[in-house]
């Protein structure tokens, strides 16, 4: 290798280094740096070219372009979440139960809807969850349980208003031939999956209308199952 080849390829590493640093230190700073960063990847990896081999330029620029992906996927604008109030129905278990504790983690003040108070869900989410959680006994077939969920609702967030309602409580039965199903089931069905939701949703819209919240209605793939 020439002289020239050899200080162009230190030039080159240390080109890489200054990208690296780039790239670590200051990508999360806005979208104009991240373009920069794209332009001395491209920079780089001609000087790259003209002094080593292909096979080492596709190495290093592949490896330019995974760092480059990384920062750029890592760097999400998040939402504050002090005094934010989030209520998860059919916390007992499931999604539900592992969302409530989720967002009790990020910080949020969770209020768990359960449909036994004093069953096992309800239990650990006492026992692992911080004093910001709150469980509350909360069948989504029952109107007097929906109210008095408002009340204790709106009583702990006062004039703050609901930043969420996530209308997770739903039943599923057995796929099974649609003319073997009891009508008690069919009827089971909609009261939780649908008038529940709905009821719910009419309870404490204004609660969210307060805080320009939002409403996140979960549903399931059984819904596209034809029976």
């Amino acid at each position: 290798m020439s002289p020239f080849a050899s200080e162009s390829a230190w030039l080159c590493l240390a080109a890489a280094a200054v990208l690296g640093g780039t790239l670590l230190c200051g990508c999360r700073s806005g979208r104009q740096l991240r373009s920069q960063a794209v332009c001395l990847a491209g920079l780089w990896g001609g000087a790259c070219l003209l002094s080593l081999s292909l096979l080492c330029t596709l190495f290093l620029l592949s490896v330019a372009c995974f760092l480059l992906l990384y920062m750029s996927s890592s760097d999400q604008d998040l939402l504050p979440v002090d005094q934010k109030a989030v209520l998860v129905t059919g916390a007992d278990s499931g999604f539900g139960h592992g969302l409530a504790k989720h967002l009790d983690k990020l910080g949020f003040t969770v209020f768990a809807g359960v449909l036994d108070k004093e069953g096992p869900g309800a239990e650990e989410l006492r026992k692992h969850c911080s004093e910001r959680l709150s469980v509350l006994q909360m069948d989504v077939t029952k109107p007097e349980q929906i109210k008095d969920a408002h009340s204790k609702v709106t009583e702990k967030i006062q004039d703050k208003g609901l930043w969420a309602v996530v209308n997770n409580a739903g039943v599923f039965h057995l796929p099974i031939d649609g003319e073997l199903i009891p009508m008690s089931i069919y009827r089971k069905c909609m009261a939780v999956n649908f008038f529940g939701t709905v009821e719910v949703t009419k309870a404490f819209l204004p609660l969210l209308r307060k805080s320009k919240g939002r409403l996140v209605n979960v549903s399931s793939m059984g819904g596209t199952v034809p029976l």
